[in-house]
């Protein structure tokens, strides 16, 4: 039960704040930084569900579906910030790459930190 409290919890904060970096880096940022940045936030959101894991060991199913499922959401920073049909074709590969970069670095740091229980 706790387990699920505090992922819950973490999805509210960690969906506030992947639009909030979102909007202050990774969309007026370079696209060097800005991809650095999606990378770091990718793996800071791995760290912070496996943390949380390790830390409070729920069972198999609301490890799935609470853990790593609403840790791949949190992981795509810009998820809802926008409506898809609102952005302009020259951005949409920034948009892409804001969606994209985060969720691999996410499941990248997630199997390689379970791999190493």
């Amino acid at each position: 039960m706790w387990f699920a409290l505090a992922a819950i919890g973490f999805m509210f904060l960690g969906r506030q704040l992947g639009w909030g970096v979102s909007r202050a880096l990774l969309y007026p940022a370079p696209i060097p930084l800005s991809v650095v940045g999606a990378v770091v936030w990718g793996i800071v959101v791995g760290v912070g569900m496996s943390s949380l894991i390790g830390w409070l060991h729920p069972g198999t199913i609301l490890k799935w579906i609470l853990g790593f499922a609403l840790g791949a959401y949190v992981a795509i920073p810009n998820y809802g910030l926008f409506s898809e049909d609102t952005i302009p074709d020259s951005d949409r590969p920034r948009h892409l790459m804001i969606s994209n970069v985060p969720l691999i670095a996410y499941l990248v740091t997630e199997f390689t930190t379970q791999s190493l229980r």
